[in-house]
């Protein structure tokens, strides 16, 4: 709970929107993707915040796990899971599949493996940080696809498998939490009950948004053409699938708005008319915009304490450096081999797909949503985050910002 007025707090948030809208229309103009350049504009703008102590309350504004996890990401999937193209995200299944579930696992096991030899993380924690962290954020790269007339084939990939590792890592993370707490030993038992536990969770999102988009849509039928109850109706759809999936049921919220989301789609391309689908397409890129902009800019809030972290320790700057190189070679591997773990045509990815998606990793919401969900009594939690928050603002800083000079080195183009 806030003490006192609650107008300080209101009012600093709509500054900090403001500030977001404005970097809007200046980082346009420079080209330089949206959700980047607010990291770096959070970063600055943490910096005047120590120096002024009327913008109390604008400091005070900070990311949490709750606030990521049941208040940003449910909007961010559920406008995902509405626009994406589900005949093409079905046909790429297996590709799909296989970098977010078998792929995210290698990628776990490799940082997991680096980081124990060459940091002071144990194994059990090294894996925990290798989870989280393998969760990509596709904001940026896939604003830049549409910008430039990227194929739909290598939008797809990129989306679709974000919306599925988010699901795989937030599973995966929570399994080796409870192993490490619980202090158990690593044998084949554990590994099939952990294997059982993520396809109840991972399905039974599924099968938890399914149920209740279907129920939601039963009240949507009797508004006939009304925008606004359909809007209306969308947004208690994905917080009910996420809130009652997540918290109540213990299985997946993102399947389960990403579930939601793909029925309310099926169900509006037959029975909405043109207005509704526009509104409902305006609201949701809108509320997208919304918390990716609170996102960003407070995630480059935080980055300002690590780089006073780094200037004041080098065996931090050490272990950083150690994670990203660490996170670089493991996306390698599971871009350019886990695909052929299953050596059918279904599985293929175009060649010259594979630099753009190897490099098109990008870390967000979720790695950070996860780090800040651990106990200040968990060991080594602040080196988890100080690791979480270097590679982060490496992938949205240097690789975000050099996305399209890839592309158009690749030639990729529609066709």
């Amino acid at each position: 709970m806030i003490e006192g007025s609650i107008v300080p707090h209101v009012f600093a948030i709509i500054i900090l929107f403001f500030i977001a809208a404005v970097s809007a229309i200046f980082l346009r103009k420079i080209k330089v993707p949206y959700t980047v350049g607010l990291v770096v504009i959070g970063v600055i703008l943490a910096y005047l915040l120590a120096d002024f102590e009327s913008l109390d309350a604008v400091r005070d504004i900070r990311l949490s796990h709750d606030v990521i996890l049941y208040i940003l990401l449910p909007t961010l999937i559920f406008d995902a899971a509405t626009n994406i193209n589900v005949k093409l995200l079905f046909k790429n299944i297996v590709p799909i599949l296989e970098l977010a579930i078998p792929g995210l696992i290698v990628s776990t096991a490799i940082v997991g493996f680096i980081l124990n030899n060459l940091t002071p993380l144990q194994l059990g924690t090294a894996c925990l940080f290798g989870a989280l962290i393998s969760a990509t954020d596709p904001v940026a790269v896939v604003a830049l696809f549409k910008e430039i007339g990227a194929p739909d084939k290598l939008g797809i990939l990129v989306d679709g498998e974000s919306l599925f590792n988010d699901a795989t890592a937030i599973v995966l993370f929570n399994i080796i939490v409870a192993s490490i707490v619980s202090q158990t030993t690593l044998n084949l038992h554990n590994i099939l009950l952990g294997v059982y536990e993520f396809c109840i969770v991972f399905f039974g999102g599924i099968i938890t948004g399914a149920v209740i988009g279907f129920i939601i849509i039963l009240f949507i039928k009797h508004a006939k053409n009304d925008p606004l109850v359909h809007i209306a109706l969308s947004t208690v759809l994905a917080y009910v699938a996420f809130i009652v999936a997540e918290y109540y049921m213990e299985v997946s919220g993102v399947m389960s708005v990403l579930s939601a989301g793909i029925i309310l789609s099926w169900y509006g391309a037959t029975h909405f008319n043109a207005e509704t689908k526009n509104q409902l397409k305006h609201f949701w890129e809108y509320a997208s915009f919304v918390c990716n902009s609170f996102i960003f800019i407070l995630l480059g809030v935080a980055e300002l304490h690590l780089i006073a972290m780094i200037g004041h320790s080098t065996s931090i700057m050490i272990y950083i450096l150690t994670a990203i190189v660490s996170v670089m070679i493991a996306r390698l591997l599971v871009v350019y081999f886990v695909p052929l773990i299953i050596p059918s045509k279904a599985s293929e990815i175009d060649s010259r797909y594979k630099p753009v998606i190897f490099w098109g990793g990008l870390r967000g919401a979720v790695p950070l949503a996860l780090v800040l969900s651990l106990s200040h009594h968990f060991e080594d939690q602040q080196l988890l985050v100080e690791l979480t928050l270097g590679v982060v603002l490496f992938t949205l800083v240097v690789q975000g910002t050099t996305m399209k000079p890839l592309i158009k080195l690749f030639k990729i183009k529609s066709y």
